[in-house]
């Protein structure tokens, strides 16, 4: 049976008890994000000890959360330039290859750090135009590209703990992202190198400004187009992918890859615009693929399809979505087989949502159902092409999918639509991409007994607390997910060197919520 068909038989399973509305706005676990800011450092703690014994190889850094008020979610980590005394706060995205720092001043602080002839103008996410009346302007940055020496600073310890030597980085002009907004400094981009570019300039004291060409501003928000002048575009080691190479080369290590961990149950109801710490994990290097959360689940490894011989980003070709509860799937999926020229399926940190290929009625259909129907209906299934020809298995519950909806973190984007698993993956799964196999592991992560109490409902040890209380945060929707939700999204392919992922993001940490707790 086709999923688009299936909702008359997923409103057949409802009954009368309460709805998911209901149950959203009643969950909410006040989880102690001290403590889990504490199982994260020992984790770091113990991985680096190995490390230091020669027992492993590779690194370990504690990653902060941010959720901000303009309605996004992210994992960010403190870097610092050298004769800086203070943390640069940036974004980890999956999605881009870039790394930009914010702060102007930073040109002037900043010691033993190169200028270089390049400078880069980035636009993400497609062509709005001054007629389409976006209030919401478009998102870029423009900035002149430095070389020297990064390094990842653990503001809880007051050290260094890992240093990227002589990598490309900009430092801002002129930007309107979220990158730059609330307590974040910037943005690192950890896709490949193909996606990293810098424009070489005719002279020293080019006015690199003029590389955004404004058409016009809408509510004081810049659009236009980023214009090179008929200047030499050339390509630029993206820093992760070229530290990890390097690294490998000498060998320090031998897996040119890294891992992403986030307690994702830590974040729910995090106080808007402040950095969260310790409630993420990177690994680098042979730990991004031997760790706790690593060895406790079943690795599923996902192919990373390139494009014209070249990898770009990690892209995953998704084959079927299942629903065994309703003995129903939805299959070919042509815009994920297209991914050098659509770029529609990936997974991408930045994105703080899901988005499924269904048509919006599925959605609307698990809303429309109770619990006890979506419990036992079980799980979606999502079929992804693995290594070998081989088929992959990642597996939602549909309650958690339905919470994750109506608070605007999942959305069906129709059978044609993108396929991004966003954010809210981390709930689930421990991701590991290895830039020399070029592949995505997708590892699960066990959940603790207080989660299943929470997957099975309130009245089975789950704690509710009335919205009126105080501790919950509603965020308005964002122009950007009001442009998603009314299908006028754009973006552009990866081919123009940009950010492959959305830059819209809604997280409506509010009276609707569901939360959940990892095993350490």
């Amino acid at each position: 049976m086709k999923l688009s068909s299936a909702l008359a038989t997923l409103i057949a399973f409802q009954r009368h008890g309460h709805s998911i509305w209901a149950s959203a706005e009643e969950r909410k676990l006040l989880l102690n994000q001290a403590d889990a800011a504490k199982r994260v450092d020992d984790i770091v703690t113990i991985a680096m000890a190995s490390v230091d014994a020669g027992d492993a190889q590779g690194v370990a850094l504690p990653l902060n959360f941010v959720a901000l008020s303009y309605g996004t979610q992210q994992l960010s980590v403190a870097l610092r330039l050298p004769g800086v005394d203070r943390d640069q706060n940036v974004m980890i995205d999956t999605g881009s290859s870039s790394l930009a720092f914010c702060d102007k001043s930073l040109i002037e602080e900043a010691v033993n750090i190169t200028k270089t002839d390049y400078a880069q103008c980035k636009k993400y996410d497609g062509a709005l135009s001054c007629q389409d009346d976006p209030s919401a302007g478009d998102s870029f940055f423009v900035g002149q590209v430095f070389k020297g020496n990064i390094t990842a600073y653990n503001s809880e310890t007051g050290k260094d703990i890992a240093s990227m030597d002589e990598v490309y980085f900009g430092i801002l002009s002129n930007v309107q992202n979220y990158m730059c907004l609330g307590p974040l400094n910037g943005i690192i981009g950890v896709a490949y190198s193909a996606l990293n570019s810098g424009h070489k300039l005719p002279y020293p004291d080019y006015n690199i400004l003029s590389l955004w060409n404004e058409s016009c501003q809408v509510d004081n928000k810049s659009v236009g187009s980023c214009t090179g002048n008929n200047m030499t575009k050339v390509p630029l080691p993206a820093p992760l992918e070229q530290i990890l190479k390097e690294d490998d080369e000498s060998g320090y290590i031998s897996a040119e890859a890294f891992g992403l961990y986030c307690d994702y149950a830590a974040t729910i109801g995090s106080k808007v615009d402040t950095i969260v710490p310790s409630l993420g994990i990177f690994f680098g290097g042979d730990m991004a693929l031997n760790n706790t959360f690593f060895n406790s689940g079943t690795p599923q490894v996902a192919a990373t399809p390139n494009c014209w011989g070249e990898y770009v980003s990690y892209f995953l070709i998704l084959k079927s979505i299942r629903v065994p509860g309703l003995n129903m799937t939805q299959s070919g999926f042509s815009q994920c087989n297209d991914y050098c020229s659509n770029a529609q399926c990936y997974t991408d940190s930045g994105t703080s949502y899901l988005s499924v290929p269904l048509p919006q009625s599925e959605c609307n259909g698990l809303v429309n159902t109770d619990d006890d129907t979506l419990k036992k209906m079980g799980s979606m299934l999502l079929d992804i092409e693995g290594v070998n020809g081989n088929t992959i298995t990642l597996s939602l519950p549909l309650l958690w999918l339905a919470d994750q909806y109506v608070t605007h973190r999942l959305f069906c984007t129709g059978t044609s639509g993108d396929f991004i698993l966003g954010f809210p993956i981390f709930q689930y799964y421990y991701l590991a991409y290895d830039m020399k196999s070029n592949t995505v592991t997708f590892i699960d992560l066990p959940l603790s007994n207080e989660t299943e109490a929470f997957i099975n409902g309130p009245e089975l040890g789950g704690t509710t607390e009335s919205p009126s209380s105080g501790n919950f945060v509603n965020l308005p929707p964002s122009n950007e997910t009001e442009a998603l939700v009314n299908g006028s999204k754009t973006k552009e392919s990866p081919s123009s060197g940009n950010h492959v992922h959305s830059t819209i993001g809604f997280l409506a940490v509010g009276s609707l919520l569901l939360a959940f707790q990892y095993i350490l």
